[in-house]
Formats: structure tokens, C-alpha cells, sequence
């Protein structure tokens, strides 16, 4: 019993030092760092670890990332679900959520544009499996959704597909954005969005 209780600890302690390290990290992109300047040695002293001790975690600063655009990834989808489930509009929470994490969330926002444009082929990868990932779980509730309303919808992937894309063209856009814009921004998105569902709609009824 008691090495059970130990083990579980043991799990508990590395679960907690691998967040230290992500937090770390994403503490210092939120500062305006950009990801390929961090160093390994530095993330480690900023999570109060030795420089060893990283290894133990992460196989190197790329895992690190990688992990870090899925930790994101995962919130987004959470937050936009939840407040939709909650019975917020799904187009409206979609865009305010999203323009609201990039906003105040830049460096790790910047960091998923450049890692989906990276040469590296596993950050890109993490970033395409991200949007896919949102993709997936929005047209699952795009057809839902439709059901619960009586509206036969069609095509809800690619509908799913181009909204995401907008999502993240429009957000990235944002970070560039004058605040006294931004609310002109997010009605555009939302116009988009809009759009989009109506004509999905409109082919599930042809």
C-alpha cells in the first residue's frame, strides 16, 4: 500500500515539475519572447529545476513546444464548447473566445502562426493537428446543433473547415490590430461565420 501511495506520488511530483516547465515557457512568450530564443538551461531555471532534470520531462525544447500548441489547442476547444453548450451563440462565442485568447495570449499566439508555417515538419504538423482537432469537434457540434433546431445542414466539415480557417486568419490578423478596431474585426468574423452556416444550410435543403 504505503509503495503505491509512494509511486503515486512519484507521478504526481513529475506531473507537477513538467507544468513548472511549460508554464515557464509560456510565461516568457506572454513577456513578447518569441519561442526559438528560449534555451533549455533558461526554462529549467525559471521552473526552479536543474538543467538535467529537464530531460526527465521532455526530450528537448521542441517537445516542449509541441506540447504547448496542444496544451492550447485543447483550452480553445474547451472554452468555445463550453460557453456554447451553456447556451451562448456558437458563431459569437467562437470568434469573441478566440480573439480574446490571441489578444491576450500574443506570444503563444504567435508562436502557433510561425510553427504553421515552420519548416520543422513536427511543428507543423502539431499546428495542423490542432486545427483539424477544432475542426473535428466543431462540425460534430455543427450537426448537433442543426439536429436539436430541425435544419438539415450539409457539408458540416467543410463548413467547420472554412471557419476555423477564418478563425485563425482573423485572429493572427488581430494581434496587429489598433484596440479601437478590434470590435469591428469580430463583426466582420462573425458576418463570415454567419455565411458560412447559411450556406451550409441552404445545401443540406437542395
Amino acid at each position: 500500500m504505503t509503495t503505491a501511495l509512494q509511486k503515486v506520488s512519484r507521478q504526481q511530483q513529475k506531473a507537477e515539475t513538467r507544468q513548472k516547465l511549460l508554464d515557464a515557457a509560456a510565461a516568457e512568450l506572454a513577456s513578447g519572447r518569441s519561442f526559438d530564443t528560449l534555451s533549455l538551461r533558461e526554462v529549467a531555471k525559471l521552473a526552479g529545476i536543474a538543467p538535467t532534470s529537464f530531460y526527465r520531462h521532455f526530450h528537448d525544447m521542441e517537445g516542449l513546444g509541441l506540447t504547448l500548441v496542444e496544451q492550447c489547442g485543447r483550452k480553445l476547444i474547451h472554452d468555445v464548447l463550453h460557453q456554447a453548450i451553456n447556451g451562448r451563440s456558437l458563431i459569437r462565442t467562437s470568434v469573441e473566445t478566440l480573439f480574446e485568447y490571441f489578444h491576450s495570449n500574443q506570444g503563444m499566439s504567435r508562436m502557433i502562426l510561425q510553427e504553421s508555417m515552420s519548416r520543422q515538419p513536427e511543428f507543423r504538423r502539431a499546428a495542423e493537428r490542432l486545427m483539424e482537432t477544432m475542426s473535428s469537434d466543431l462540425a460534430d457540434y455543427l450537426e448537433e446543433e442543426a439536429r436539436e433546431r430541425g435544419v438539415p445542414l450539409g457539408h458540416a466539415r467543410i463548413a467547420a473547415d472554412s471557419m476555423v480557417a477564418i478563425l485563425f486568419t482573423a485572429g493572427i490578423a488581430l494581434l496587429d490590430t489598433p484596440d479601437d478596431e478590434r470590435d469591428r474585426h469580430v463583426e466582420t468574423a462573425i458576418i463570415q461565420l454567419r455565411m458560412i452556416m447559411r450556406g451550409a444550410e441552404a445545401m443540406g435543403q437542395a
